[in-house]
């Protein structure tokens, strides 16, 4: 897939930097809740794994990274970011249920 020099790195660093945005925002926002930090962290890793496999299938040639079948490689990419991003949300909907119930 072609894309213009820059696009590359401003993505992977934009994934960085907002994860580390909203790591550090919601781990503040938690700080009264610690129970649901463990919750909240695993959210961040598994978005940050799922971007791993969907940066690692779009810009695989850019990265250097030999993919030996292409199709299987990227399809495999494509499915580990679906089961990361699945954890994430589901991470986060327990969060909700969990904030949103009544503290004993």
């Amino acid at each position: 897939m072609s894309f213009e020099a820059e696009v590359i790195p401003l993505f992977i660093g934009g994934v960085i930097a907002v994860s580390a945005i909203e790591f550090f925002l919601g781990w503040r926002s938690l700080r009264h809740r610690k129970d649901l930090r463990g919750l909240f962290a695993g959210h961040v890793v598994a978005m940050l794994l799922g971007f791993f496999f969907l940066i690692r299938s779009l810009f695989a040639n850019w990265l250097g990274v030999e993919l030996g079948i292409v199709s299987i490689s990227n399809s495999v990419n494509i499915g580990l970011f679906g089961l990361c991003w699945a954890v994430s949300a589901i991470c986060v909907a327990v969060m909700i249920s969990r904030l949103a119930a009544p503290r004993q």
